[in-house]
């Protein structure tokens, strides 16, 4: 938007580009003179000057030869006003014209930051120097605009449009250049500790420290470009850390600190989401291995090294091309050459429509060696000294807020669960200074939290949620047996002993969408949800028996109508109908008391018949009740054996991130729970193709290529049965060399022969041969949608082991498979 016109050209409907370029002149000139009445640089004199600003406290400048010194104006306070009115104006509009030639003219930093210094220094003489009452006022007004007026040039533009964030990125960055000054801090600093150093002040000089602090804020909000640890000559972009050793020289680290450790006073209270901000910066786009390993190691992403062969891709295959000729190949990456498109439709990788704004910031970068210590030194005195008050009472705050949908809920869950994750990270802090989060009221507060983001689909935000989550969990994981033991046993048994709080990770491990949510996002549920099981079966083990209180619904029953002569009797057999009342499960499923059979309707998207209908009418009338149910660990773990988190986690394949939390995950559904055929589907198989690509280097590579072997022997053996593809309903391959190519694999490899199949031959055998499942014709393997079905050869059989006894002969043609495999719990 253009900068607004003025009165002669109001009652025009459309103005030309001549009058418009004419008014933008005009008002660009008002600007320019009230910057032009600010003051300027003036030879230095022998003797100091007069005035307001004179003294001995003067900056010196270097000029062609001459030192010159800034020299304020007479009315300069009137300007300052000026500039202030003319970027309040500006803010109506959308084109922040008013700042943009401020950056341009460079009034912060030849102006506005020499003012603001003389000030500050005049407001701190003493003795002969020492200001009159009604010049003291004066300057301190001065002072004053110059902080507003660094709040609104350094304000971030995230709420700007593209075009305007474009514009003003690099004049943000020759701010944040001008602030890494140690004279600046030590202004700025000055300021603020003059005045809280009183033990009661006013409401402007309250609003004055507010705005150092929102300074403060601000500057360490600009971000730096994004730089790989190798770059060369690019030192004098990286100004974040030049300015983190600005603040540490001058304490003004320490007066942060001091800060977030007396949160709880009163006093401080509307300064605090401004120092939680601060400290967000401060550790801005560092990770916690960033300060404890080697710089560039925690930079590279292992999880797309390459590496060399796997020994068990050695030896010679022959592939069949389907068209009669035999084609020698002599290594696995050989093998997967003739279909290598099928990895490239996979590989591809589903993102949202709209990248979503995301209230943490997870693009890492690289560290300065030099601000390493002093990062790492403020980390260690924040968790010692003000983790504990600062948490307790943002969270604290937390219970009257009216939303939770903001920047500030977020960066608070992510600092704490960040702190706690470097305190894990640093034997030599004691796990005592965290404790405030594991406590059962703040880790409940989280939790709600969390399903609340999770029911409001706020996905930016339930990211950092969970990853708090998750550093709650290790660090109650990690004070077992220690003298945190009964804090830890205390949290962890109101935890699990809740069935709505287990029933939540499993939701969050069904409710990632690819088009909605970040891929970041699904990284972190699987590590959630990975430390989430892992703990639960160490706690589950250490004990002899738990109970989960669970919510049910009761049924009230149904009662005849009644005449008029019993209609006084009606109050005094309510009682007793109520404890006759029938307990009825809620029709919402609960994960703990997930039955096998209802897990397999949701998967095939079908309705049991009973469900919301079964309360709907006015004669039962339901409520809820709380009871306690034994709880089984194993039938827990059934409830993540479901489509929904094959196929979120499937999306981890492509490429392979996060493996050694996802393959905990993969296994469990796969053989723990005995459902290899919820991996049939194509798009899955498709990924896990990939896993056979050894150019490809992640963690845990070995278990997971014996894994994906041991689905795809599970997979040959339901596709070469018409009985159990009509059960299980697999999705063909659609390519003949695809097949060829994965058989010639198996055939050469021990790979995914070291757990019992599920699906034998002799049950393929006897299946095959009953009547009742035996295909009425030659077309049964045929797809229904005319795809390339694949009928594979016998010699796929040899791959399963044998077993000589056969305990079906008696079996029945109607039986149960899920009951007969194990499939139900």
């Amino acid at each position: 938007m253009e900068p607004e016109v003025s009165e002669e050209y109001a009652d025009e409907e459309q103005l030309t580009d001549s009058q418009v370029a004419e008014e933008v002149d005009r008002y660009r000139r008002i600007v320019l003179s009230a910057c032009s009445s600010l003051g300027n640089l003036q030879p230095v004199t022998a003797t100091a000057r007069g005035g307001r600003f004179g003294g001995a406290n003067r900056t010196v400048h270097r000029v062609s030869g001459t030192n010159m010194e800034y020299v304020p104006k007479d009315d300069c306070l009137a300007s300052l006003k000026d500039i202030k009115r003319y970027i309040q104006m500006d803010e109506q509009g959308e084109g922040k014209w008013v700042l943009q030639w401020l950056g341009e003219w460079q009034v912060l930093e030849r102006d506005i930051v020499p003012i603001f210094t003389l000030g500050v220094r005049r407001l701190l003489a003493d003795g002969d120097q020492a200001l009159a009452t009604d010049d003291h006022e004066h300057v301190l007004k001065i002072v004053m605009l110059c902080v507003e007026l660094f709040v609104f040039l350094t304000w971030n533009m995230k709420t700007e449009s593209a075009e305007v964030k474009m514009r003003f990125t690099r004049i943000l960055q020759s701010y944040k250049r001008t602030f890494a000054s140690s004279e600046v801090v030590f202004c700025l600093l000055s300021v603020a500790v003059m005045h809280l150093r009183r033990s009661s002040n006013s409401e402007r000089e309250t609003m004055l420290v507010k705005g150092v602090l929102y300074v403060f804020r601000n500057v360490l909000a600009i971000p730096d470009p994004l730089l790989s640890p190798t770059s060369k000559d690019m030192s004098e972009l990286e100004v974040h850390d030049k300015l983190l050793l600005v603040l540490d020289k001058e304490l003004a680290l320490d007066f942060f600190l001091t800060l977030l450790s007396t949160a709880d006073d009163r006093r401080f209270k509307d300064f605090r989401p401004i120092l939680l901000d601060i400290i967000y910066f401060v550790f801005y786009r560092v990770p916690v291995a960033a300060l404890f390993d080697e710089q560039g190691a925690w930079f590279e992403h292992s999880d797309l090294k390459r590496g060399g062969r796997h020994p068990e891709f050695g030896g010679v295959y022959a592939v069949s091309t389907g068209e009669g000729t035999i084609m020698p190949v002599f290594n696995a990456r050989e093998v997967l050459k003739p279909f290598a498109n099928l990895f490239k439709t996979p590989a591809k990788i589903q993102r949202p429509a709209v990248e979503p704004e995301c209230p943490v910031d997870y693009a890492w970068r690289s560290v300065d060696p030099d601000a390493v210590p002093v990062l790492r030194r403020a980390a260690a005195t924040f968790i010692e000294s003000c983790f504990n008050p600062f948490i307790t009472t943002m969270f604290d705050n937390l219970k009257t807020a009216t939303s939770i949908v903001n920047d500030m809920v977020p960066r608070l869950l992510y600092m704490a669960g960040y702190f706690i994750d470097i305190s894990l990270a640093n034997p030599a802090i004691d796990l005592g200074c965290t404790c405030a989060l594991v406590q059962t009221q703040i880790f409940g507060q989280t939790m709600r939290f969390t399903s609340m983001y999770m029911e409001l689909k706020e996905w930016p935000s339930l990211e950092p949620a969970m990853y708090c989550i998750q550093q709650i969990l290790l660090a109650l994981a990690k004070m077992r047996d220690t003298k945190l033991n009964a804090l830890s046993e205390n949290v962890l048994s109101n935890l699990f002993y809740d069935g709505d709080a287990l029933d939540l990770f499993v939701k969050l491990c069904r409710v990632y969408r690819p088009t909605k949510m970040r891929r970041q996002c699904l990284e972190q549920i699987a590590r959630l949800a990975d430390t989430f099981m892992t703990t639960l079966k160490a706690f589950a083990e250490s004990r002899s028996g738990m109970y989960v209180k669970k919510r049910m619904k009761k049924r009230a029953k149904k009662q005849k109508p009644k005449s008029e002569d019993a209609e006084d009797a009606a109050p005094e057999e309510a009682p007793e109908a109520a404890e006759t009342a029938e307990p009825v499960e809620s029709t919402e499923p609960t994960s703990i008391h997930a039955d096998a059979s209802q897990q397999r309707g949701s998967e095939d998207g079908s309705d049991d018949g009973e469900g919301g209908s079964q309360y709907a009418s006015d004669d039962e009338a339901a409520a809820e009740l709380l009871v306690e149910r034994s709880f089984d660990f194993a039938r827990f773990e059934n409830a993540f054996a479901v489509n929904e988190v094959v196929k979120s986690f499937s999306n981890l394949l492509t490429p392979p991130t996060a493996m050694e939390h996802v393959y905990p995950m993969l296994y469990r559904i796969a053989i723990t729970c005995k459902r290899p055929h919820l991996f049939f589907k194509s798009r899955t198989m498709h990924r896990l193709l990939l896993m056979f690509n050894d150019e490809l280097k992640f963690p845990r590579r070995v278990e997971m290529l014996d894994l994906t072997c041991w689905i795809f022997r599970q997979y040959m053996v339901v596709m070469d049965s018409p009985a159990l593809r009509n059960h299980y309903k697999p999705d063909d391959l659609n390519n003949k060399l695809a097949v060829e190519c994965v058989l010639a694999f198996l055939r050469h490899s021990r790979l995914g022969l070291s757990v019992e199949p599920v699906i034998t031959r002799h049950i393929v055998d006897v299946l095959a041969s009953s009547g009742k499942d035996k295909p009425d014709d030659a077309d049964e393997d045929a797809p229904k949608d005319g795809g390339d079905a694949v009928k594979l050869p016998a010699a796929a059989m040899p791959l399963l082991p044998q077993v000589d006894a056969d305990p079906l002969d008696d079996m029945d043609d109607d039986f149960d498979f899920d009951q007969f495999y194990n499939f139900a719990a």
